[in-house]
């Protein structure tokens, strides 16, 4: 079937709300706080070292460590979240909602991660260049080349095979994937705000960044759902199932 908004939004949720989807949810939100209280720390320590010290009190969730233990847990916690990336796209195109599918953990992750990583900085340029030279190219971009990291995920292509089948994958589909996608930012946007005026006003200053910490996880992992979702709808329109690509789009390299 072609690409349906109502139920991709739906789909997504239910496969969200679920045994495999409370997991990942559980461990991104840990990283995510722990990643936030780094964050929140490094901008602490620059703003002593620059004479600003009176202002390190107004931010909530601190450590007690170094700039460079700091600095090193990023780096652990971004390697971390594309782990997890890679765990959930596997899970939500499979629509595993009880148990995770067989090698959503193990398989070809080194690879994947790499070009995760590194198609991830090409399609963000992409999008960019777009948006520089005028606004609508970059969001033809950010859409024609939304499914690069399932296709690099799901069917171990590298970034440059799947910039090039997600474009291919989304012709005839992309005001209808622009749309759901819309959709997902603006309900985020609304939701967030709302969230981040009630913590202000009913969270002492310590606490008040974690119900946006906690929505910002759960939003995310929606859209990667909502993404998992649409690029199995537009597979199976497309006669491939998500979990077999073409053998003659198989790339020789995985890297």
């Amino acid at each position: 079937m072609a690409l349906q908004i109502g139920s991709a939004l739906e789909a997504a949720g239910y496969r969200l709300f679920s045994r495999t989807g409370a997991i990942l949810l559980a461990a991104f939100l840990a990283l995510m706080i722990g990643l936030q209280a780094l964050f929140n720390t490094i901008t602490a320590i620059t703003l002593t070292r620059l004479g600003f010290g009176d202002a390190t009190a107004a931010l909530p969730l601190t450590l007690d460590i170094s700039l460079s233990v700091a600095g090193a847990g990023i780096a652990v916690g971004t390697v971390v979240s594309l782990y997890l990336t890679i765990v959930s796209f596997r899970t939500f195109v499979a629509g595993a909602r009880d148990s995770f599918p067989g090698g959503a953990f193990t398989r070809n992750v080194p690879l994947a991660m790499v070009n995760v990583f590194v198609g991830g900085i090409v399609y963000g340029l992409l999008v960019l260049i777009g948006s520089i030279l005028l606004l609508i190219p970059g969001i033809f971009a950010y859409v024609a080349f939304i499914f690069m990291t399932p296709y690099i995920i799901v069917d171990d292509r590298n970034f440059v095979a799947a910039l090039k089948q997600s474009y291919r994958l989304t012709e005839g589909d992309r005001l209808t994937l622009f749309g759901l996608l819309l959709i997902v930012v603006v309900a985020a946007g609304f939701l967030g705000g709302i969230v981040g005026l009630v913590g202000m006003l009913a969270l002492s200053q310590s606490a008040a960044q974690l119900p946006t910490v906690v929505l910002q996880t759960l939003v995310s992992l929606y859209s990667t759902a909502v993404i998992a979702v649409a690029f199995e709808q537009l597979r199976e329109s497309d006669g491939v199932p998500p979990s077999a690509p073409n053998e003659a789009d198989t790339p020789t390299s995985t890297v």
